[in-house]
């Protein structure tokens, strides 16, 4: 498949398009290839040409969605822990808030278990990278800033869940020093950076 040719890129956009329509609408786990093949108005053969299931296809939407999260977050003040004087998490709990609807249908007990997966191997990567100055400036490490990065995503993961499912109450600053608050203790000790 020629990944260049503008007629399958229009196609995997429309699919794309119709996908987060009906995730709108209906539990992902119920919705079917025949669901997404007419609500783009393509034949069920077209669909499987670019993906090879419903979850290739939901990962192929996020993917842009997340990497202009990441490309948005700031440079973290060595001093202070903060990017632009908000938490680091801040921008993910913006994010969120502003694609709610998908983020909820996807979270829940009818999400896609796949996408789960791949967010948190996002998150972890993204909290890996970002802390790189940390993980350089540690005296005396006692746990593996792996483990640390691991731990902060799926932290964030629930966080970003819990605030869902209480309507993005309270706002996304509130809530990125909240989870700094919980999460920040207990990584910078880990790393002999407490004091």
């Amino acid at each position: 498949m020629n990944q260049s040719d503008p007629r399958q890129e229009r196609t995997r956009q429309i699919l794309r398009d119709a996908l987060i329509e009906l995730v709108a609408q209906m539990p992902f786990e119920a919705i079917t290839i025949t669901d997404i093949s007419q609500r783009a108005r393509v034949a069920r053969k077209t669909f499987y040409a670019h993906y090879e299931d419903k979850d290739a296809l939901l990962l192929d939407c996020v993917a842009p969605l997340l990497h202009s999260l990441a490309a948005g977050i700031p440079n973290t003040d060595v001093h202070t822990l903060l990017a632009d004087n908000k938490p680091l998490s801040y921008p993910a709990f913006k994010h969120v808030q502003e694609h709610a609807a998908f983020y909820r249908a996807l979270l829940s007990e009818h999400g896609s278990a796949r996408f789960i997966v791949y967010l948190l191997d996002f998150l972890t990567r993204n909290s890996y990278e970002r802390h790189q100055f940390l993980w350089q400036a540690a005296p005396q490490i006692t746990v593996e800033p792996m483990l640390i990065a691991h731990f902060l995503a799926g932290a964030l993961l629930n966080s970003i869940r819990w605030w869902l499912g209480h309507d993005c109450q309270p706002s996304a600053e509130t809530m990125a020093y909240s989870f700094s608050q919980l999460a920040a203790p207990g990584a910078l000790a880990a790393l002999g950076l407490d004091g």
